[in-house]
C-alpha cells in the first residue's frame, strides 16, 4: 500500500462456516529519516502482493547524461544459511530487489549479468551487454539449481569452492569489455580459505570502481568480513550491507554517485577532482 491512512474490514469463514470478523484503523507513513526515499506506488492505493519474482521488467527510458553507462552485476544467488536445502523465497526476492534496482536506474544503458551459486560451484546464467535485464530467462536458469545433492567431485576437491570463485573472479574481472562498474550481490560467502593474493594481484589492471551489496539480514550474527568482500576491499572498491530497503536506497544512491563522478572524471581528466 502507498502511504495514507486506510479502514481494513477482516472476515474469516472456516470449513464449518463458522465466522470471524474484525476492523480497524491503520497509517500507512514512512519514518522522517526516510522521506527522501523514492515509493513505487502513489499515496493512498493498494495492490496485490507480486507473486512471480522474475516478470518481465516494463521498459525504463534511458538518460544520455554523463555518456552512456555500462555495468557488470555478479550474483550469488544462495541462501542466507549456507546449510540450507533450498533457495528461500526471502532471500530470492531480496536479491531480485537488488537487481531490479539496478534495472530501474536510467543512468544505465548496458547490462552484463553473472548469476551463480557458490554451493554448487557453477555459473547459472549469463548475459552480455544488454539493453535490459532478461528477468524471465534468470528465472528459468535458476530453477535448475539443487542445493539438497552434493557433487561427488566437489567433495574430492579440498578447496574447491575457493578455487572456483578465484577463477570466477578472474574471468569476470579481467574479460575485455572493461565495464563503467561491476557490483556484486549477495548473502555472505564465508569460506575456509581465502581467495590467493597471487589470484588478486593477478587483477592489479582492474581500473573501474568495484561494489558490493551483501545482503544480510542479521550483520550483527556475522560481523566478519567474506571473501567476496576481502576481494573487493584488495580493489579498493565499496561494501555496502543490505537488510532493510532502506539499506538498498542508500547504497544504490551512493553508489551510483561514485560512478557518475568517476565517469566525469575520465571524460574531463583536465577538471578538478
Amino acid at each position: 500500500m502507498g502511504e495514507g491512512e486506510y479502514h481494513v474490514d477482516f472476515l474469516m469463514r472456516d470449513r464449518s462456516e463458522r465466522v470471524c470478523t474484525f476492523f480497524w484503523d491503520a497509517q500507512a507513513e514512512l519514518p522522517l529519516k526516510d522521506k527522501q526515499l523514492a515509493l513505487m506506488m502513489a499515496p493512498y492505493t493498494i495492490q496485490a502482493s507480486e507473486r512471480e519474482p522474475f516478470k518481465e521488467e516494463p521498459p525504463v527510458m534511458r538518460e544520455p547524461a554523463g555518456g552512456p553507462l555500462n555495468v557488470k552485476v555478479i550474483v550469488n544467488f544462495a541462501p542466507q544459511n549456507s546449510r540450507s536445502a533450498t533457495l528461500q523465497p526471502l532471500d530470492t526476492n531480496a536479491l531480485i530487489s537488488i537487481l531490479r534496482g539496478i534495472a530501474r536506474e536510467p543512468q544505465i544503458r548496458k547490462f552484463s549479468i553473472v548469476a551463480f551459486n557458490m554451493q554448487e560451484q557453477r555459473v547459472v546464467y549469463r548475459q552480455e551487454n544488454s539493453d535490459q535485464i532478461n528477468f524471465p530467462a534468470l528465472g528459468d536458469a535458476l530453477s535448475s539449481l539443487n542445493l539438497g545433492t552434493v557433487d561427488l567431485r566437489r567433495l574430492s576437491q579440498k578447496h574447491g569452492d575457493t578455487e572456483f570463485l578465484a577463477e570466477l573472479l578472474n574471468e569476470e574481472m579481467s574479460s575485455k569489455d572493461r565495464p563503467d562498474a561491476v557490483i556484486f550481490a549477495g548473502p555472505k560467502v564465508m569460506l575456509d580459505e581465502a581467495v590467493p593474493q597471487d589470484s588478486l594481484n593477478h587483477l592489479a589492471g582492474v581500473d573501474y570502481p568495484v561494489f558490493y551489496m551483501n545482503f544480510n539480514l542479521n550483520p550483527q550474527a556475522n560481523p566478519w568480513r567474506d571473501a567476496i568482500g576481502n576481494a573487493v576491499k584488495h580493489f579498493k572498491g565499496y561494501e555496502y550491507t543490505i537488510s532493510k530497503p532502506r539499506d538498498l536506497w542508500y547504497a544504490w544512491t551512493e553508489i551510483m554517485s561514485r560512478i557518475m563522478k568517476l565517469k566525469l572524471g575520465k571524460s574531463n581528466p583536465g577538471s578538478s577532482q
